[in-house]
């Protein structure tokens, strides 16, 4: 038994000694691997939602979306990149046709997609009349996504639209 553990001692010693150096070289080639860069584009929005009941109206929406993109490398495991997207919509506002109402669009997200020339993207949000939650309703913000390793990330404008009955 004795024995066993003094051959056995400098294996585990080696192997720890070895992970702690692979683990070393991954942060080194972390660093050379290519940074993220961010890319913020402002894209028009417009649309209009239809009245879904009698007591709601159709609303018009105009306004600028705000839309960052940035490429994200998997330095660890290798996979595929992925585009992240921040998509901002709280610059985009609605006029009720029939009675003039403000309705405002607080909506925010963050969309992994992958890593395409170009990408659809749709994106449900909620609004509502001057901030009343209560009451809110849903829309669909629609829009294109194009990457290009030289310029990097560029958008269509937004389409806002009812949100399809399914």
């Amino acid at each position: 038994m004795k024995t066993m553990h003094r051959t056995a001692l400098p294996v585990v010693v080696a192997s720890v000694v070895g992970a702690a150096a692979g683990s070393l070289a991954w942060g080194t080639s972390a660093a050379a691997d290519p940074a993220p860069v961010e890319k913020t584009l402002l894209a028009l929005a417009a649309g209009t939602v239809g009245a879904d009941g009698a007591a709601s109206e159709p609303v018009v929406f105009t306004g600028q979306a705000s839309i960052t993109g940035r490429v994200i490398y998997d330095t660890v495991f290798g996979a595929p990149p992925v585009l992240e997207l921040i998509v901002d919509l709280s610059q985009v506002t609605g006029k009720g046709l029939r009675t003039g109402k403000a309705y405002q669009v607080a909506s925010q997200a963050i969309l992994h997609r992958p890593l395409k020339a170009f990408e659809p993207v749709e994106l449900g949000f909620s609004f509502a009349a001057d901030g009343g939650v209560t009451l809110a309703r849903s829309a669909l913000a629609t829009f294109g996504v194009y990457y290009n390793a030289a310029s990097g990330v560029s958008t269509t404008p937004v389409q806002i639209s009812t949100v399809p009955r399914t």
